[in-house]
């Protein structure tokens, strides 16, 4: 039902079944591959019974959701065909797909992703010809603190922003030795990036690996963020290799956003 206000669910009440569906596919999808028990899978939708969870799976097996595995469940492929869809209506991602095209065959990878809370989540990937062994993949979740892209998007907020955003999460999430715990050196990281216009992750999120970001200039349709970025070896980031790597990225979002 429609409201005054444009929105369609204002005054409508959550189906229970579908707040049960939604928080069975989160536990799957947190256990990255696992199959979950269905007592495991009740627990995970608020302890309700096991029966309702076993006929909650079944529903979401019809639709190709989930898939049984094991005596539990994991989820299926049907997924991926809703993924799809869902990338392709977002206009930043059709357009760093149309841009990052444009650029021939070059050996850097290139990566798109947007912030979900304080998880950067990657909604795009363009492999270079050099292959280097990235966490990213589309879907993927890092944490917004040890990431290049997180700092990116995260120099969009005043410093307050960030404060308010991350002031109950220390400390951080420490992926490698070089991971930053701390607001405060956080926050030197993302003036660093606002006066750069962009943001480097030297070994943070993996050992071996430094990567630059720059986010899309612009607010989006629907107000989120975006970002582009891309890696080098630690033993090849010289600081001109860095520069360039940085110019890439930069040119990327700046034709993204239709400022070329």
């Amino acid at each position: 039902m429609s409201t005054g206000d444009g929105s369609v669910w204002a005054s409508a009440a959550p189906a229970p079944a579908v707040l049960r569906a939604g928080a069975i596919l989160d536990a799957l999808a947190d256990a990255r591959g696992r199959a979950l028990s269905p007592a495991q899978l009740a627990a995970a939708a608020g302890g309700i019974p096991r029966a309702s969870a076993v006929n909650v799976c079944a529903a979401l097996h019809e639709r190709g959701l989930v898939r049984p595995v094991d005596g539990g469940f994991a989820l299926g492929p049907g997924l991926l065909r809703l993924a799809r869809s869902y990338l392709d209506a977002l206009d930043p991602v059709h357009t760093f797909r149309e841009q990052v095209s444009r650029l021939g065959d070059r050996e850097e990878t290139l990566q798109l992703a947007t912030l979900d809370g304080t998880d950067v989540v990657y909604l795009a990937v363009h492999e270079g010809t050099v292959l280097i062994r990235l966490t990213s993949r589309v879907g993927a979740r890092l944490p917004i603190t040890c990431t290049a892209l997180g700092k990116a998007m995260l120099a969009g907020l005043d410093d307050t922003g960030v404060r308010e955003l991350l002031a109950d999460r220390e400390p951080f999430e420490a992926r490698t030795p070089w991971s930053i715990t701390t607001l405060d050196a956080l926050l030197a990281d993302v003036r660093d990036a606002r006066s750069a216009g962009h943001a480097v992750d030297d070994q943070e999120t993996a050992e071996g690996i430094v990567c630059v970001a720059a986010a899309v200039p612009g607010p989006s349709a629907d107000g989120r963020p975006f970002a582009v970025s891309s890696s080098l070896l630690k033993s090849q980031a010289t600081p001109e290799r860095v520069a360039a790597l940085a110019a890439l990225v930069k040119g990327v979002v700046r034709r993204m956003s239709g400022a070329a």
